[in-house]
């Protein structure tokens, strides 16, 4: 059993989704096939036949020799591993489960029941590699999303021809071309063709999505119909997928509470259960002169009974199990711990621009506050916005292209989070910038706050281009995003207080908060302010979620319980502070997210009682003498193998 713990642990702890696999067990797989493994299948099934037959053999009171010798079979093709990592537990002095078995089987031999001794065994042997299948079903679920970029591509090289290249050869700016049935090897950009891609496994969207010139495709994606000629804007080392992959592996260490307290439990109750076996043979012998051999055999079910597989498994398998169900469709969790943590929220917030809303706002309205001329109000603007990643500052240069205005020379641009950016043209230091920022230089006017107040009215966003006093105001429009209200209503009918944190002006935010149906909302918070008002949401609500793209939701993703972010469009920052990445901008994955946290700790807990119910009964049955050794591996067995198929549940999303 130690052997399909190791593997949870690596899927779970370190996150590497590299499968264990034993020295003795290291083989080629053809079509995701191990023969290997395939062979140890009909090792162990031949085994557990032999053993039964054996047990038939004395029920039926054949030949004794003739019942040894098939047991001593059963033994030797099936039950020899864990007699063999039984012995080494002893000569280390370390009590464990294959501890357990081996001197269950040891006892009933001594007993001179070499059917049952066989049947111990080899049923656990079989357990054994039935979890481990599981296992490795559950992780091949996780790990198919990282196993999609070709190892070659066909790059267009300096002389006009088209060459076969390695993946890691590839480099930015490189001209890629994609045939039909072939999987785009980097991320890139679209610059000749048309076609239909599948990119589920990536993002999760079940229906493919039509790609032309100047459109998105992703590493792994597969093109289905039309050749495409991509741009490389990655290297393999920084594709999407290899993002994934380094999200995940930062789950090391990352255990879910309960599932530390189950090894604490483990670490306890194995050797609490072998002392308790021992007394309970030497006890009624030694003080009462009750029959050794009778109470020999009620001790070697209790070493059974005492294996704690299933109570250790019922976690890991459980969170895996939600781990890879939740990848399947888009939602990329750090760590089993974050899975127990998302079932504890009870308030989520989230940031406006670009997360509840496109985060690509349109100019609307350029209004001048001074005697400049437009096109000089234009020059001034694009020439700082062109130094700006932020939404606004896109959507700022967008207009100004538009109108074919020319940039101006700018030194010394700074950016200045929560409030604008600024630069110097010419001699002048000019900004560009919300409400706030304009008050900080004292170069606010009671002209331009009538303005401002008069746009927020209108649900527009105002920013202010300003030196030592207005200059001009542009207004801004950001839509909300059509799934924001269906998500914000799934989380509301799962208990879930919503806010919305925003660096934006109370009017706009009131706007959207109220188009989206929050319970609650802050405005003009700075980066450190939407921090604070996570901490705040914690003290009045308990555990707190946030979501948000930017580098200034970089702050509150960290100081959250669960942070979210977009791998697809979230600064480096946010996803690195994120505990779970969407791979789709889709906010209904948030409640699908929660819901099947939920559902997997439900799931935790079953397992975790059912399992202590069934102990309970057979230990009871055991100390009474109305269970065989058979009957008692049996319902360790079942046990196990009940948790394990209601563990896989788990993958099911909400």
């Amino acid at each position: 059993m130690e052997r399909q713990l190791q593997l949870a642990r690596v899927e779970l702890m370190q996150g590497t989704l590299v499968r264990y696999t034993p020295p003795d067990m290291a083989c080629a797989c053809t079509g995701g096939v191990c023969a290997t493994r395939s062979r140890e299948g009909w090792r162990v099934g031949g085994g557990v036949a032999l053993a039964l037959l054996a047990e038939a053999l004395e029920w039926f009171s054949a030949p004794e020799g003739l019942s040894v010798l098939i047991a001593l079979g059963a033994i030797l093709l099936a039950g020899r591993s864990v007699v063999w990592q039984g012995l080494q537990s002893l000569l280390a002095r370390r009590a464990n489960i294959y501890l357990l078995m081996t001197l269950a089987g040891v006892g009933a031999i001594a007993l001179g029941k070499w059917g049952e001794a066989a049947v111990v065994l080899t049923l656990y042997a079989l357990a054994e590699w039935l979890e481990q299948r599981a296992a490795e079903r559950s992780e091949r679920s996780l790990r198919a999303a990282l196993e999609l970029t070709p190892a070659e591509a066909t790059v267009l090289t300096a002389d006009g021809t088209w060459h076969v290249r390695p993946i890691d050869q590839v480099r930015i700016g490189d001209r890629i071309r994609v045939r039909p049935g072939e999987r785009v090897p980097v991320d890139g950009v679209v610059v000749a063709g048309a076609s239909t891609v599948d990119q589920s496994p990536i993002t999760g969207e079940s229906i493919p999505v039509e790609k032309t010139t100047g459109d998105t495709v992703y590493a792994g994606s597969l093109n289905l119909h039309g050749s495409l000629e991509v741009e490389a804007q990655t290297t393999a080392e920084q594709t999407l997928v290899a993002q994934i992959a380094r999200t995940v592996a930062q789950a090391q260490a990352r255990r879910a509470r309960v599932d530390r307290l189950m090894d604490r439990f483990a670490q306890v109750y194995t050797p609490l259960m072998l002392l308790t076996a021992f007394g309970l043979v030497l006890v009624p012998v030694l003080v009462f002169g009750a029959p050794f051999e009778e109470w020999l055999y009620r001790g070697l079910m209790l070493l059974v009974l005492g294996c704690p597989c299933a109570l250790v498994l019922s976690t890991p398998i459980t969170l895996i199990s939600a781990l890879g169900g939740l990848a399947r469709q888009g939602v990329v969790v750090k760590g089993a711990a974050v899975i127990e943590q998302t079932a504890r929220l009870r308030a989520f917030a989230f940031d406006k621009t670009g997360t509840l809303t496109y985060g690509m706002p349109r100019v609307e309205l350029v209004q001048s506050t001074d005697t400049l001329p437009e096109s000089q109000v234009l020059a001034l603007a694009y020439s700082l916005a062109l130094h700006s990643e932020h939404p606004i500052a896109q959507a700022i240069r967008t207009y100004c292209q538009q109108h074919k205005v020319a940039p101006l020379a700018l030194e010394e641009f700074q950016a200045h989070p929560g409030l604008g950016i600024s630069g110097t043209i010419g001699t002048t230091s000019y900004r560009l910038g919300n409400h706030q920022f304009v008050e900080q230089h004292n170069a606010c006017s009671k002209a331009l706050e009538a303005t401002l107040e008069q746009l927020s009215a209108q649900g527009l966003t105002a920013v202010v281009l300003f030196d030592r006093q207005p200059r001009a105001v542009f207004a801004l429009r950001d839509p909300p995003r059509p799934d924001a209200r269906p998500a914000i209503q799934q989380l509301h009918a799962l208990g879930i207080r919503t806010v919305m944190l925003t660096g934006d002006a109370p009017a706009p935010a009131h706007a959207i908060a109220k188009q989206v149906g929050v319970h609650a909302y802050q405005a003009g918070l700075l980066p450190h302010e939407k921090a604070a008002a996570i901490e705040s949401l914690r003290e009045q609500y308990g555990a707190v979620g946030m979501a948000g793209d930017g580098i200034n939701d970089a702050h509150a993703l960290a100081a959250a319980d669960v942070g979210l972010s977009f791998a697809e469009r979230g600064s480096d920052l946010a996803i690195e502070a994120a505990d779970v990445l969407l791979m789709r901008h889709d906010l209904t994955l948030v409640p699908m997210f929660i819901r099947t946290a939920r559902h997997a700790m439900h799931i935790v807990w079953q397992n975790l009682v059912f399992v202590m119910a069934v102990r309970a009964v057979f230990i009871g049955l055991a100390l009474t003498g109305h269970a065989a050794l058979w009957a008692a591996i049996l319902a360790d067995m079942g046990s196990t193998l009940v948790v394990i198929a209601n563990g896989g549940r788990a993958g099911r999303t909400a």
